[in-house]
């Protein structure tokens, strides 16, 4: 489910945003966001400054939603379900993609199957010794982690996955903010950990040729304090892909509260770019979908919660 997230009544004031919550007790890690009215689908043109590296080689604008509606657009897919106004109660959600330490603690207390894959290429630098991760990346987001494995460490933890709606509004906050970046409206380097877009995709020029320590890029904050929103690893998110609003259950049908989908699939949505990806061309690449079994060495995740009472 794409979503692109309005907020009918302008979002939060600056104040609102510095007063944040960081969360305490079970929440410690922890943001709080605000419920909003939201609405899905592309936010219209994006000026994007080209790299200076390549100055001829990338694309200098998004496409606009008429543009996308008409299939004008170049590498950017049509949204089936833009344009519907939904709402999202208030949330928390972890400040930063899990890292390996913490899903260390869980393998070692639940005996859970390490992040592995039979793949030669993972043999040395990313695939786990029982709980313990390959040395120098304990601070790194966990990869090699399917869809199931991301929503059984966040059960474990008392929480859950965050729903589409929920990690958009996260990371790139209310329409009012004219934001297609979570750190504003234009792309700006030294705020996230991107790729390239030629083979063989790796790009080191911000530092770090994979993964980075979560957190390395806090000039990426969204409004609300996410952090490696963009970059570093696709996050999973609970929401599966559908073809259309007919397939899409809300919490409250009435007032279109909390769209979600069933819990099994063969497609879960993945947001947020990687270290193997380049927002520059083509910001519709943080639209990801990949099949729920799948253990990539770029995707993570991050947890969230429901408000106590909700």
């Amino acid at each position: 489910m794409m979503f692109w997230l309005l907020a009918c009544n302008g979002g939060p004031s600056p104040a609102e945003v510095a007063a944040v919550e960081r969360g305490v007790g079970e929440f410690a890690g922890m943001l709080h966001i605000p419920a909003a009215e939201v609405n899905s689908g592309p936010r219209g043109a994006v000026r994007l400054p080209p790299p200076r590296s390549r100055p001829l080689a990338l694309p200098t604008f998004v496409c606009t939603p008429s543009e996308v509606a008409g299939a004008a657009c170049p590498g950017l897919a049509h949204d089936p379900l833009a344009a519907r106004v939904v709402r999202v109660s208030g949330f928390w959600i972890d400040e930063t993609e899990v890292s390996r330490n913490a899903y260390g603690l869980f393998l070692g207390a639940t005996g859970y199957r390490p992040p592995h894959v039979e793949e030669p290429w993972a043999e040395a630098d990313w695939n786990w010794d029982g709980p313990t991760p390959p040395a120098g990346t304990e601070s790194h987001p966990v990869v090699l982690t399917s869809w199931y494995d991301a929503r059984e460490y966040c059960a474990w933890r008392g929480g859950r996955l965050p729903t589409e709606a929920e990690w958009h509004l996260a990371a790139l906050g209310p329409a009012a903010s004219e934001t297609a970046f979570p750190w504003g409206p234009h792309y700006a380097e030294g705020r996230m950990n991107r790729g390239m877009l030629d083979a063989p995709n790796y790009d080191e020029t911000d530092g770090w040729l994979t993964t980075s320590p979560v957190g390395t890029f806090p000039k990426g904050a969204s409004r609300y304090g996410l952090l490696d929103a963009y970059g570093n690893a696709w996050e999973w998110v609970d929401t599966l892909r559908m073809r259309s609003w007919d397939e899409v259950p809300f919490a409250d049908p009435a007032t279109q509260l909390n769209p979600t989908t069933a819990s099994l699939g063969l497609y879960a949505a993945a947001r947020g770019f990687s270290y193997f990806a380049d927002p520059r061309p083509n910001l519709a690449m943080d639209f990801n979908a990949f099949p729920v079994e799948l253990r990539r060495k770029t995707s993570g995740f991050r947890c969230a919660r429901s408000e106590v009472g909700a």
